[in-house]
């Protein structure tokens, strides 16, 4: 026996934003990208809730400060990366 098909749902997606999710699918189709994406969004990991609280202040910079902010983010990523290594 079959399973039945899940419900449709049309939705409308401005040019740009379905070009992105177009780009970003790889092997995905469009509508597996957009479920996960989805899912994703209504349980976040720990990555995802770091991102969401960084996201505003990010917006709030100017394109320098947003580049300097990913730069001692990622620098401090990385000593702490090294820290666990040693502790282990």
């Amino acid at each position: 026996m079959s399973k039945p098909e899940p419900p449709s749902f049309h939705l409308r997606l401005p040019k740009e934003l379905k070009a992105k999710l177009q780009a970003a699918r790889g092997r995905n189709s469009l509508n597996q990208e957009i479920v996960e994406r989805l899912e994703r969004s209504l349980d976040p990991d720990a990555a995802m809730q770091v991102a969401a609280v960084l996201r505003p202040l990010l917006a709030s910079l100017d394109e320098s400060a947003r580049t300097e902010m990913a730069r001692l983010l990622s620098e401090m990523l990385t000593l702490v990366a090294k820290s666990q290594k040693r502790g282990r």
